[in-house]
């Protein structure tokens, strides 16, 4: 396991960390790694039919809920607008907010959106976090994982960080079973997260796996 202290995961709905990355937050944790989740909105549009304010007390209880599953430290939500991230991101400032975040924690590796993912919400965090890392001059290991993407053909010879999860896939399946509201959602995705984690297992010679393509 890479000998990280702090891991810092940036991404954009409550649900993300733990499909893209919950076997790993509950594997660095149980080392010992700091592991904090920055999530950037509340996810007000997944429930038009409800009042926004339950939607985020709902979504706030579901990631405690799942982070407590997995052993991270922290679930902090910036409250940025669903489906609003650029305009957000260069109306209000948040370059500084998000710089003053991660200079604050000091992260040795942050986890984030891939690029080329199929969720527009997905992609903005990419590009938000990528130009905090470059304008801030950050050094830390920068990773992404993928969520819409099944298996991602065109990364399969980018150098990247094959993760273990053997002994954590019980605690990602049930940290997402968390988040009750999202089931429809999830089920659409379940498939898929067995899929790749046998497929990233075989490739490393161990049952269930994560894999995150570096992006510096």
């Amino acid at each position: 396991m890479q000998d990280f202290r702090r891991v810092l995961i940036l991404c954009a709905h409550s649900d993300d960390q733990a499909i893209g990355a919950g076997g790993t937050i509950a594997k660095f944790s149980s080392a010992g790694v700091d592991v904090k989740t920055f999530i950037f909105s509340f996810g007000e549009l997944s429930h038009p039919h409800l009042q926004e304010m339950e939607v985020r007390k709902t979504r706030v209880q579901e990631s405690q809920d799942a982070n407590k599953i997995l052993g991270g430290t922290s679930v902090i939500f910036l409250g940025m607008r669903e489906g609003k991230f650029p305009e957000e991101y260069s109306e209000r400032k948040w370059y500084e907010k998000l710089l003053s975040h991660i200079h604050s924690f000091r992260p040795d590796c942050i986890l984030t959106h891939a690029p080329d993912d199929l969720h527009p919400d997905h992609r903005a965090v990419y590009k938000i976090v990528m130009d905090v890392y470059e304008r801030g001059k950050l050094t830390c290991d920068l990773y992404a994982f993928d969520i819409w993407t099944v298996l991602n053909v065109k990364k399969r010879h980018v150098p990247c960080l094959v993760v273990d999860i053997s002994q954590t896939f019980t605690k990602k399946i049930d940290a997402l079973s968390a988040f009750r509201s999202q089931k429809v959602a999830l089920f659409t995705l379940l498939w898929s997260v067995y899929a790749k984690a046998i497929f990233w297992g075989l490739r490393r010679g161990v049952r269930y796996a994560e894999v995150f393509y570096k992006l510096r």
